[in-house]
């Protein structure tokens, strides 16, 4: 999955599949870390993600 919204600031690259991490004043940071969850207990797979130009990607390997 791509998108072109300038990407993710490296310093919070580590951060992001943590709970409750989130940069946004009225997010709960519970997306990201849910959507990991899900991915390696009923998938049992991994999520990435990269920085590329202007953007980010993330792949989801099952």
């Amino acid at each position: 999955i791509f998108d072109n919204a300038g990407g993710i600031e490296e310093k919070y690259l580590n951060f992001i599949f943590e709970p409750y991490f989130t940069t946004k004043q009225t997010g709960s940071g519970i997306g990201l870390y849910m959507s990991k969850m899900i991915i390696e207990s009923h998938f049992k797979g991994n999520i990435l993600v990269t920085n590329k130009q202007n953007g980010v990607a993330f792949s989801i390997e099952v």
